[in-house]
């Protein structure tokens, strides 16, 4: 197992973690943990492959919306 794979599972362990005590603030520790040991590009596939079946499609339109600057 490589280390950037170690990286990711532990990575993944605690955003488990913080979704289900649904904690904001670990959920922004983690996503600024993840973006500085794993870069952007990585931390986004990683929460499109595994953040979706977390979510709701309410959730999903207004974390999106909330990206973009809309308001719903």
């Amino acid at each position: 197992m490589t280390q950037d794979t170690r990286i990711a599972l532990s990575l993944l362990a605690e955003l488990v973690a913080a979704l289900s005590t649904n904690d904001p603030d670990a959920f922004k520790q983690w996503l600024s943990e993840a973006v500085y040991e794993l870069g952007e590009p990585a931390v986004t596939e990683l929460l499109l492959d595994w953040l979706d079946p977390f979510i709701t499609r309410i959730e999903r339109d207004r974390i999106v919306a909330w990206r973009l600057g809309v308001c719903l």
